[in-house]
C-alpha cells in the first residue's frame, strides 16, 4: 500500500506572496508546513532542517553585524567632522576646488556634512584640512 504525500502549497505561496524577502518567521512557517505535511513512513532527516536553521541564523547575525558596522562607520565620520570644526577645508564641488571655514556638522541618514555659511559640504568631498592662520581669524572677527 502506497501513501501519497499531502501537499499544502497554498500556505507556502501565501508566505511567498506576503513577503518578497524571507525573514525568520517566514522560514519557521515554511519549516512547520514541511514537517506537518511530510510522509510519516518516509520522514526526512532532521539534520537537514537543523542545518538550514543554522545557516539562516548565521545569515541573520551577519545582517545584524553589517547594520552595526554601518552605524559605527557613520559615527567615525561624524567624529572626524567634529574635529574639523573651526578649520579651513578644501573640497571638490563641480570639478572645482573650493575653500570654506567649517562652522558645524550635521548627519543626514548615513551621510555626514560640514556646514559653512549655511552651505552643506559632504565630508567625502573634502581633500584637505588646514588650521586657519591667526591673522585670517582676526580679519574675520573684525569684519563681524
Amino acid at each position: 500500500m502506497e501513501i501519497n504525500k499531502v501537499s499544502n502549497t497554498s500556505n507556502i505561496n501565501n508566505i511567498r506572496n506576503n513577503n518578497s524577502i524571507l525573514d525568520k518567521n517566514a522560514f519557521l512557517k515554511i519549516l512547520t508546513v514541511q514537517l506537518s505535511n511530510q510522509d510519516p513512513l518516509n520522514a526526512k532527516d532532521n539534520t537537514e532542517y537543523v542545518a538550514q536553521m543554522a545557516q539562516f541564523s548565521a545569515l541573520e547575525q551577519m545582517q545584524n553585524l553589517n547594520s552595526t558596522m554601518e552605524k559605527l562607520y557613520t559615527s567615525q565620520k561624524f567624529n572626524q567632522a567634529l574635529n574639523i570644526i573651526g578649520k579651513e577645508i578644501e573640497f571638490i564641488e563641480n570639478n572645482t576646488v573650493s575653500r570654506a571655514l567649517v562652522e558645524s556638522t550635521k548627519i543626514v541618514g548615513t551621510d555626514v556634512f560640514l556646514i559653512s555659511n549655511g552651505y552643506k559640504i559632504s565630508l567625502d568631498s573634502v581633500i584637505s584640512v588646514n588650521i586657519p592662520l591667526a591673522n585670517e581669524l582676526t580679519k574675520e572677527e573684525n569684519s563681524k
